[in-house]
């Protein structure tokens, strides 16, 4: 399964045994973000770093869990990922768990505009990229959003994620807008001045160097957690925005609109959007935990930095409650195959545990293990949205 927002989730039910009681913007951004177009830098990179997208092809044979290959993250070869106890803890991004939209552009004809989007400008098509689907810009501006329900505003806490990627070194190629009707209440725009990440919201702005990151010819995941007013950023495992209170002089963004600037090809993926999640003090005061958080490659089982959140909560509440034994148990969607989706989650699930035993120091022996495949859905398979709900993680208390 793809990493965002397919994720390759695996559903882990965690099973907790207690043994004791435990802006309007200023109308000339467009202009203070000069998209750079007519930019040549250095193209002396090697091929994998410079790399674009073929002509559109043939579908590649899918993953034994269902979904399409993918590029390893943020430049990073497949197997090198950071230690997921590693991560910083500024990088609190958790994706919220009632599926609004999910598109990997899967169900599209290869060279067509995809159905589950509007265009606005510019001339888009559905691309085959090593092994994965994407939403490619072949005009040198492309201006597009997601078909949704017209709502007076997005919903109090929301998230938005979706992976980037230009294969050459071009200028401010992405942009991410908030908008109420055709105002812009904020905007996220990377690159920005090479490896920098750019918000702005009114006159409050956030311009923000990216560590250890390669730019072009690697997949970027960039990710917005909403909370009321307040609103964060991520790309990749790095927050570059953390804003207390956007400016609503135009009031409170409906809608969210991409834009891709550039002559060289960019493209996204795993576009998810999601309602939720209101922070909680007890985790698991309902007696379940379903969380979206829990990420691996496709195919694999082992588990992904970005992982880092949701497992640092668990091991949290685990270390305050010393007597907490756990199960975890996998679940997948249906597509692939039943026995493949079965070991998959059933490994996925061993992976869990091993992690938060080992790099989390919470005693093994604390831990159950078993997988669900796709046995137990939570959601029609039909649709894409209905298949990123049964990619999840439980923590279930006895």
């Amino acid at each position: 399964m793809s990493p965002y927002p397919r994720h390759g989730i695996l559903t882990a039910t965690i099973i907790l045994a207690l043994v004791t009681a435990s802006s309007q913007a200023d109308p000339g951004l467009g202009d203070k973000l000069k998209k750079k177009i007519g930019d040549k830098a250095d193209k002396t990179a090697d091929d994998a770093l410079n790399k674009k997208p073929a002509t559109p092809e043939a579908p590649k044979t899918p993953g034994e869990d269902g979904a399409a290959a993918e590029t390893p993250a943020s430049g990073e070869a497949a197997g090198d990922a950071t230690k997921v106890s590693a991560v910083s803890t500024k990088f609190d991004y958790v994706p919220g768990d009632k599926v609004l939209f999910f598109d990997d552009f899967a169900q599209d004809e290869l060279g067509e505009f995809p159905a589950n989007w509007k265009l606005e400008e510019g001339t888009l098509e559905v691309a085959e990229f090593e092994g994965q689907r994407w939403l490619r810009s072949t005009s040198v501006t492309s201006r597009f959003a997601m078909k949704l329900p017209a709502t007076p505003t997005l919903p109090e806490y929301w998230t938005f994620e979706l992976d980037f990627y230009c294969g050459e070194p071009s200028g401010n190629v992405l942009d991410v807008m908030g908008m109420k009707g055709t105002q812009k209440v904020w905007d996220l725009t990377f690159p920005y001045s090479g490896v920098n990440a750019y918000f702005l919201t009114g006159k409050t702005t956030s311009d923000t160097p990216l560590e250890n990151t390669k730019v072009w010819g690697a997949v970027h995941h960039v990710m917005f957690m909403a909370r009321g007013n307040a609103l964060k950023v991520y790309i990749d495992q790095q927050r570059v925005a953390n804003i207390p209170e956007i400016d609503l002089t135009n009031g409170a963004p409906d809608h969210l609109v991409v834009s891709l600037w550039s002559d060289k090809e960019p493209m996204i993926t795993n576009v998810r959007f999601a309602e939720g999640n209101k922070p909680v003090a007890d985790p698991f005061a309902n007696g379940k935990l379903v969380t979206y958080g829990i990420y691996f490659d496709s195919g694999s089982d082992v588990v992904k930095a970005e992982s880092a959140p949701v497992l640092r909560q668990i091991a949290a509440f685990m270390e305050r409650n010393a007597a907490v034994k756990v199960a975890i148990d996998g679940h997948t969607d249906n597509e692939g195959t039943s026995a493949g989706n079965l070991d998959l989650s059933k490994r996925r699930a061993a992976s869990v545990a091993t992690v938060l035993a080992t790099e989390f120091k919470i005693a093994a022996d604390r831990f159950k293990t078993d997988g669900l495949g796709d046995t137990k859905p939570v959601a029609g398979n039909d649709k894409a949205e209905g298949r990123a709900m049964n990619r999840r993680v439980e923590f279930t208390k006895l």
